[in-house]
């Protein structure tokens, strides 16, 4: 016995061990697995700022990547605060004893100290480092509060149902019972925030697509972040990495088993759904949705034709079923080819199409919609009925005949008897994404499958709910039938142009959409530990918009347009709209899961409302309240039991004079059109097919306006595809086509590509415009023309002159080809929305298609690599040139030698001359480390015809000497290499030399010889994001299929590259850098991939005359210097260069004079306004010292006023001592500065014009009164003309007659910008 118990006892010992070091395994396991749920690659850092700050969180995330210092540090989270200055920042890692008050501060003294800490971090906490920032001591651990608490609970937490049992309520759906309970749209404020923590009651959900080592925090297993903030939608925006879309839930995965991987029932980690985003969403572009206009308005007319068959005053049953067969119908003839003639099914009493009836029974057996209760009611309780056998029976019969179905889809478009080339199918089989890849063969079901449930269930839902509310109001039913016959003008559908344009109809499908959202809630889950609008959110744990919250939340939605939930489609009236939170509203997902055929749904659903509305009068059934369910089985929740009783449209094409429904005649089918017929549309006009090129065919005229190169370089893109189409193209710019005459009207066609500077031509545009004003009504009849615009959004004046041309030329009788067509250079999309153009004019002139334009484009921008070669031979050291005098003196040896050869006496001039700097540039803020603005002082060169005050000097700034150095490392090269370049083999106009227009003189150049670090510094821009393009170009150098692969994906898919490259400021020169060995490319490639170096402009500061030398110029230069997304701090490449130049250097540039005529009046005694804050004070000091020197010679000069506007007297306050000079001179006769930073409310310029609008008022009465404003074009100019309109208005002229004044003034020249963005 003894030793048996002891033996007993000793494996109770043993057991008791095991256990315990068991336990402290799992416990060791789970804090090092917390550990890992930090990024691996940046720091997420919670900051509490002792500081005065517009940021006013308790603590604020600032993201640090690992190999950031702490002058990195520093800016971030300046930029995160919202401070103007970073230096003097101090941090200080806040230590915890556990999860409870603050117990010390240690000084941050490097970044690598974070790591340390994070490690000491506890598992039950987040895992973000805490720092505390001053700009002196550390405060007492005591004011350090405690760490961010997590989102609030909203209610009481009961025992097993947590707080879930806020879903239930009146509502068939839960998330609209959510909604009603925690985010109330009636109340005042939300009782428990606008963000809450819903607490499951301790059910732990498994939690996919991690790691199957990572341990996931309570939190993020039980708890789900609920919002109705557009502010939290818009962190989610901005930080997509951050907050990937998983499908990984219970419920998901359930849905995912009928659905498969398909495109919005999938992860973003999938390879499948990387491939299905990288192609699907070419097929529902803009381009593709008006080739869709015939076959959608063919279904509308079949749905139109079926209900004239009903008696007038009928009541109509099923309304949703007859939505669900007209989308449905739309959407699949439209991607895949096939009419399913649902419609028609329907108006003949015949079953749907199978496809449907598998589709819904399969979608409601997997979302729990359709079950044993609803499909056998009492009997599932009949002892061996098997219901749920029973069920699961038809369920797996229908996804196996849908799989059979979709598979014959496939063979039937493989063998080319379904579907043309708009075929979502035929994209899936052939096409390919950036890095080779098919769609895979199993993934086509869930593909199609997934394009069932977005394009019809959903725009079905909405179109029910919208005529519904339209009922129910008449007075919004009225305003958009009056919309729909004015733009139709008698006819009874409406067009593919004509869609566009009917903006209330949108309204009215808009609010329909935001009251009933198809989508009730869009989800995201937390890639790691973070924080989330100051609050923790842990890896893995759920966030939700709850897009019925959202949708209705009274911050929004309800001032004065009333209760969130009434229906007012004045909600989305473009100024509305304008003033509203631009995150408040996402009907369609947001971010990368955007729904792809939004603007195909959009397209389908106004023109089915325009019909519906010219044809029928529905009224709803007495005593109907909407009631949005699932009940039907569909995935959308749709109006419940939606009937209407139907009438004709009084006066409507189905109205009879004794009010009886005038039933239509059978219509024939509008086929989709047959790959044959499409395939013709790739030959051009003269039966030339693209790539050839057709020496007799019809004449095109490419036209370009350009200041800075973008304009030229489109333009040389549209010739070069236009000739592969066939047309006899050429290129010049718009003044050259008024001199040669190239605008006639002979059946030609004409294609202009143009910028706009302040609203006006560019320089080399100025006479088109003056021409085409001339030209009278008809005298243009015979000519075909398109416009595309190139513009900055952030100008008040976007795209102003091409408006005008395009608006121009139709007056005159030109026949419009497309719509005109616009990209914006701050966006990212810049490339691709002059692809998407231009694939549209190729489509409507009968040319190449886009595919044919993109591998011409492709095999075009590498034509040129030729003309930089790096040089194998010896040369003579001083052939080399190594420095802008002597690469300049260079180019204008050779022209002249040029000049020779042509039997010229003098060659051209260059558009470039050395710039030498002759004074030390001068400081002129009084604290330069919060903000420095240089004035530094040129020479032009001798025999230079000289400016005067208001000129620009355009200047070509060099790239960055770290961004140099990375290109020549990827190359492998020195930086005193020598590179050839061929100047004869010019490809590329290069807008940065632009040396002559003429292509005789080029042709006779010699090469010039530079050293590879000159090329590098003047040529490509290597500061700039490259766009797809250039990935697209890098991956066809890459070496390595992963290499290949990753820079493919970047050029193929726009998210992704917006995500990668774009939204973080990732130069080229970086990218490049980072495959490093990995790219087989020349000197030559990297000049070709590259965006040219665009020149920058600064407005002088000076006049000739006041100087010591007439060469002498001066310019105020304002120093840049912000860190990008990558990290890497960037210093703006002209205003370093400009503001750091020794006496002696030189910068390549030349003086501009603006078109606006930005110069003192003639008539010297006129009186001017100017208001010049910041560095738009520089053109003011060439007038007053120019008024200087006239007082000087006696000439009488008119009253001068000058607003000018700084931070603060001791800080900013530019040229102080020169304006006080200039007032006791009497040059300047008034100044009036506004000090934004020196009380505590911002004072701006337009304040003081205010302030001053009786004297100014007096001095507008002179006619020759002139203003001259210079300075920021976003937010200052338009606020200064609103001030100036305001002026007269106090004067006593009325609102309408004052804004007329000022844009007589505007274009009288007596009203004049120079503004910037």
């Amino acid at each position: 016995m003894r030793r048996a118990f002891k033996k007993t006892g000793l494996c109770v010992l043993l057991h008791l061990f095991c256990a315990a070091t068991c336990k402290v395994a799992k416990k060791s396991l789970r804090t090092s697995a917390r550990h890992s749920a930090s990024s691996p690659f940046e720091y997420h850092l919670a900051i509490h700022a002792k500081l005065d700050v517009p940021n006013k969180l308790e603590w604020t995330l600032v993201k640090l990547h690992k190999a950031a210092d702490l002058a990195q540090l520093r800016q971030e989270t300046a930029q995160a605060m919202g401070l103007e200055d970073a230096d003097g920042l101090h941090f200080y890692i806040v230590k915890r004893k556990g999860t409870g008050a603050c117990v010390g501060l240690a000084p941050l003294s490097q970044t690598a100290s974070l790591q340390a800490q994070q490690l000491t971090l506890p598992p039950d906490v987040v895992q973000v480092v805490e720092l505390v920032c001053t700009k002196g001591d550390p405060p007492a651990t005591s004011e350090v509060p405690r760490s961010a608490a997590s989102f609030p609970r909203p209610g009481v937490s009961l025992p097993f149902l947590g707080t879930t049992y806020q879903a239930t309520g009146p509502d068939p759906l839960p998330m609209y019972n959510f909604s009603r309970n925690v985010f109330p749209p009636n109340a005042d404020r939300f009782p428990y925030g606008p963000t809450v923590g819903s607490y499951n009651g301790g059910y732990k959900d498994a939690i996919g697509d991690f790691p199957s080592d990572v341990v996931f925090h309570d939190d993020a297993r039980m708890v789900t972040i609920m919002t109705a903030s557009a502010d939290i939608v818009q962190e989610l925006i901005s930080r997509t990495p951050d907050f990937p879309k998983l499908w990984n839930r219970r419920a998901q995965i359930g849905l995912q088993d009928f659905t498969e991987n398909g495109l919005f029932t999938s992860s973003e980690t999938s390879e499948d759904w990387k491939a299905a985003h990288s192609l699907l969403p070419r097929g529902f572009n803009q381009i593709k949705i008006k080739n869709f206009a015939p076959q959608i308005l063919a279904k509308t007319r079949a749905f139109i034709r079926e209900w004239s068959h009903f008696r007038a005053g009928e009541r109509v049953e099923g309304v949703n079923d007859w939505l669900t067969a007209m989308t449905a119908d739309a959407v699949v003839t439209c991607s895949m080819g096939m009419d399913m003639r649902n419609v028609e099914r329907l108006g003949a009493k015949q079953p749907p199409h199978k496809f449907v009836d598998n589709f819904r029974m399969g979608l409601g057996v997997s979302t729990g919609s359709i079950n044993a209760k609803s499909e056998y009611g009492w009997k599932r309780h009949l002892p061996f009925f098997n219901a749920a056998g029973k069920i699961l029976a038809k369920y797996v019969a229908a996804k196996a005949d849908m799989q059979r179905q979709v598979e014959e889809m496939v063979e039937a478009t493989r063998e080319g008897e379904l579907g043309g080339q708009n075929s979502i199918i035929r994209a899936m089989l052939e096409d390919r994404t950036a890095d080779g890849k098919h769609v895979r063969y199993g993934a086509l079901y869930g593909h199609v499958v997934n394009l069932m449930i977005a394009g019809h269930e959903t725009t079905a839902a909405t179109l029910a709910f919208t005529m519904q509310l339209l009922a129910e109001h008449p007075e919004y039913e009225a305003r958009a039938l009056q919309e729909v016959r004015e733009i139709l003008q008698g006819r009874t559908e409406p067009s593919v142009d004509d869609v566009p344009k009917l903006q209330f109809v949108e309204q009215c499908f808009r609010e329909a959409l935001r009251l009933y959202s198809p989508v009730s809630s869009l989800t995201r889950d937390a890639a790691y530990d973070t924080l989330l609008g100051g609050r923790p959110v842990y890896q893995g744990q759920r966030v939700v918009v709850l897009t019925r919250a959202l949708h209705t939340n009274p911050e929004y939605w309800g001032g004065k347009f009333g209760d969130p939930l009434s229906f007012n489609p004045d909600r989305f009236a473009p100024d509305a709209v304008k003033e509203r939170h631009p995150n408040a509203y996402h009907p369609w997902g947001f971010a990368t899961r955007s729904c792809i055929g939004s603007q195909f749904a959009l397209f389908e659903a106004k023109t089915f409302l325009a019909s519906m509305l010219l044809h029928f009068r529905l009224e709803g059934i007495p005593g109907y309240k909407i009631v949005a369910s699932t009940h039907a089985g569909g995935a959308a929740p749709s109006p419940k039991d939606l009937a209407f009783v139907v009438y004709p449209r009084p006066g409507g094409p189905l109205w009879s004079d004794t009010g009886l429904m005038q039933p239509l005649p059978a219509l024939a089918a509008v086929a989709p059109e047959s790959p044959k017929a499409k395939e013709s549309l790739t030959q051009g006009t003269n039966g030339h097919k693209g790539g050839e090129e057709g020496k007799q065919g019809p004449v095109m005229k490419v036209l370009y306006g350009s200041n800075a190169g973008s304009s030229q370089e489109f333009a040389t893109q549209v010739v070069t595809a236009a000739a592969k189409a066939g047309f006899q193209a050429s290129l010049e710019t718009l003044d050259a086509a008024v001199s040669t005459g190239s605008v006639v009207p002979d059946g030609r066609t004409i294609v202009v590509v143009t910028a706009t500077y302040n609203g006006l031509p560019p320089d080399n545009a100025s006479a088109f415009k003056q021409w085409l004003m001339k030209q009278k009504e008809g005298s243009l009849n015979g000519l075909r023309f398109a416009v595309f615009g190139v513009g900055n959004s952030q100008w008040h004046t976007y795209q102003q002159f091409p408006r005008e041309v395009d608006a121009g030329l139709q007056s005159c009788g030109a026949a419009r080809i497309c719509d005109l067509g616009a990209c914006d250079v701050d966006s990212s999309s810049f490339d691709s929305d002059f692809d998407d153009w231009l694939a549209n004019l190729l489509q409507r002139i009968g040319g190449a298609s886009s595919v044919a334009h993109a591998d011409a484009a492709s095999a075009e921008d590498m034509s040129g690599k030729n003309e930089f070669v790096l040089e194998d031979g010896s040369l003579d050291a001083s052939a080399v040139k190594t420095d802008v005098k002597t690469a300049i003196a260079a180019i204008n040896t050779s022209m002249q030698a040029a000049a020779k050869l042509l039997g010229e006496v003098a060659a051209p001039p260059s558009r470039n001359v050395a710039l030498e700097v002759v004074l030390p540039s001068r400081e002129l803020c009084k604290k330069p480390q919060a903000r420095s603005v240089r004035h530094v002082t040129l020479r032009l060169p001798d025999g230079h015809p000289g400016y005067q005050p208001g000129d620009h000097l355009e200047v070509l700034p060099p790239n960055d000497p770290d961004l140099v150095k990375m290109a020549l490392d990827v190359l492998q090269l020195r930086g005193d290499a020598a590179v050839r370049w061929n100047i004869n083999m010019m490809e590329k106009k290069w807008r940065n030399v632009n040396i002559f227009k003429d292509a005789r003189w080029w042709e006779k150049l010699p090469p010039i010889h530079l050293t590879a670090s000159l090329v590098l510094q003047y040529f490509p821009d290597l500061a700039s994001p490259p766009g797809r393009k250039a990935c697209a170009a890098l991956a066809r150098l890459a070496t390595t299929p992963e290499a290949k692969a990753e820079l493919g994906l970047l050029g193929s898919d726009a998210e992704h590259h917006k995500q990668k490259v774009a939204s973080i400021g990732l130069s080229l020169a970086e990218l490049m850098h980072s495959y490093q060995g990995k790219l087989e490319c020349q000197v030559g490639d990297i000049l070709m991939i590259a965006k040219p170096l665009a020149p920058r402009r600064y407005s002088v500061s000076s006049n000739p005359d006041s100087l010591q030398d007439k060469r002498f110029v001066t310019v105020t230069v304002g120093q840049v210097k912000f860190t990008t997304g990558t990290g890497r701090v960037h210093r703006g490449l002209a205003s370093t260069r400009l503001g750091n130049m020794a006496v002696g250097d030189a910068i390549p540039g030349n003086v501009k004079t603006m078109q606006s005529n930005f110069h003192l009046p003639e008539d010297r005694s006129a009186p001017i306004i100017m208001v010049g804050p910041g560095t738009g004070l520089a053109p003011m000091m060439g007038f007053l010292q120019q008024r200087e020197a006239l007082l000087k010679k006696g000439t009488k000069v008119g009253h001068a006023t000058l607003f000018f506007g700084c931070r603060a007297r001791d800080e900013d306050y530019l040229y102080q001592e020169e304006l006080e000079g200039h007032l006791k001179s009497g040059a300047l006769s008034q100044l009036h500065v506004a000090f934004s930073r020196e009380s505590g409310q911002k004072v701006y310029v337009q304040d003081k014009i205010s302030e001053q609008r009786e004297a100014l008022w007096k001095l507008l009465q002179d006619p020759k009164c002139t203003v001259f404003v210079c300075g920021d074009a976003r937010a200052m100019a338009p606020d200064v003309k609103r001030a100036f309109q305001e002026v007269l208005e106090s004067g006593g002229r009325s609102s309408s007659s004052a804004a007329n004044m000022i844009a007589a003034m505007v274009e009288s020249g007596r009203y004049v910008e120079d503004v910037w963005a």
